[in-house]
Formats: structure tokens, C-alpha cells, sequence
């Protein structure tokens, strides 16, 4: 129980802080206006990496509460463009063929069949350069079963986004290497 509150705490610490990005507008001439990011530094980026598996996990909580789960709430709210199209294109090339056990459906990415509350612990950021980064971290939900966890984010628009993701952070890549496989193999 106190785990849940230490937990429910952070995340209305982290909640509360907002999106640190702001947008200032600018004039480009008397009739357009265009709207401008203000420069993140690397340390605003890598505080918010530190906390973005915790800004996850409360929501994937949230929707695994409900009773149905929408996959494209917590897919749209969480992965990059570039991963939601190589899925999308996997997807169509598969249609109706077996996965070889490509990846995991549903809400698999975030749970990997845990049952909420999902707890992460020992968040460690791998690498991180510019717009790029890379973390490990562990998942449980209070039993003895834990899944420890590897994402390579991307920073865009003023926000973190996952477009890598394994179960097994020892493997030296992760899931979209197999997509990319699956679709050599079964393009026509």
C-alpha cells in the first residue's frame, strides 16, 4: 500500500509540472504567424526521460483498470510515428498470415501480461544524446513476476516517444528489427 502512494505521489509531482516545453509565437510577416518551440536544454530532456516511464505506467494503469482496453488510446499516446507506421505496414503485409511470433498484440508492449497496478522501479537511462535515448527499467505488479524492459525513445515535439521496445534489454536490438525482418520476408 505504501509502494501505491509513494507511487500515486510522484505521479501527481510529475503530473503537476506540465509539459516544459512552451511555444512562443513569432512573426514572420504582418499576415502570417508561426508558431516556434522554445529550446529544451539536455538536462530538462533527461528529467523528463527519468520520469517518462512513471507518466507511462500511470496511464496504462488507467486504461488496464477499464474494462475493455483501447490499444490505440495507449499506441497514440506513447509510440513514435515512425514505429505506429512500420506496425501499421506490418500489419497490412500480414493480413490474415501467422506473426512467427513477431510481437505482441493488444496492450502487450506496456503489461506484457502483468495486471495492474503496474509497478516500475529502477528506471536507468542507457544512453542519451541529443534527440535520442535509451532506458531500462523494471515492471511488476506486486507479486514475484517482474519484466524488465528496454525503450529507445525519440524526442520530438516537445515530448518523448517510444520507437523501439524489447522485454529483453540483454538482446541487442529490439522489436522493430524483427518488423522490418517479417516485412522482407513477406512483401510481394
Amino acid at each position: 500500500m505504501r509502494k501505491i502512494l509513494l507511487l500515486l505521489s510522484f505521479l501527481l509531482i510529475v503530473c503537476s509540472c506540465g509539459n516544459n516545453v512552451q511555444k512562443t509565437m513569432q512573426e514572420n510577416n504582418s499576415t502570417d504567424s508561426v508558431v516556434a518551440e522554445k529550446k529544451v536544454s539536455d538536462t530538462d530532456k533527461k528529467e523528463a526521460l527519468q520520469g517518462y516511464p512513471a507518466l507511462v505506467y500511470a496511464k496504462v494503469n488507467k486504461v488496464l483498470s477499464q474494462q475493455s482496453v483501447n490499444q490505440n488510446e495507449l499506441d497514440s499516446a506513447f509510440f513514435a510515428k515512425s514505429y505506429l507506421d512500420l506496425r501499421a505496414e506490418v500489419l497490412q503485409v500480414q493480413d490474415g498470415k501467422p506473426f512467427d511470433q513477431l510481437f505482441f498484440v493488444e496492450y502487450m508492449p506496456f503489461s506484457q501480461g502483468l495486471c495492474p497496478p503496474i509497478i516500475i522501479s529502477g528506471v536507468k537511462i542507457e544512453s542519451f544524446k541529443e534527440d535520442k535515448a535509451e532506458i531500462t527499467f523494471t515492471i511488476n505488479d506486486g507479486e514475484d513476476d517482474f519484466v524488465k524492459m528496454w525503450w529507445h525513445l525519440q524526442y520530438a515535439n516537445g515530448e518523448w516517444r517510444i520507437d523501439d521496445w524489447s522485454n529483453y534489454p540483454e538482446d541487442e536490438y529490439g522489436i522493430v528489427k524483427g518488423m522490418r525482418e517479417y516485412l522482407q520476408k513477406n512483401k510481394k
